[in-house]
């Protein structure tokens, strides 16, 4: 399998941020944003193109 066709194994920091802000959005009741986050980063995890991670997070 090429190196292109591997899904990307982002560091725990990472993961650890991103399960924190859906906790938090959910916490908030953003459930909305926190599935579009969520659609975000399984298109990143899946290196799909269309992944919009360089984007910053809205506080």
């Amino acid at each position: 399998m090429a190196s292109t066709d591997r899904p990307h194994h982002p560091e725990c920091e990472i993961v650890r941020y991103l399960e924190q802000r859906l906790l938090w959005l959910e916490q908030l009741g953003q459930h909305e944003c926190a599935f579009a986050l969520r659609m975000e980063v399984a298109d990143w995890l899946l290196a799909d193109g269309n992944a919009n991670l360089s984007a910053p997070l809205a506080h």
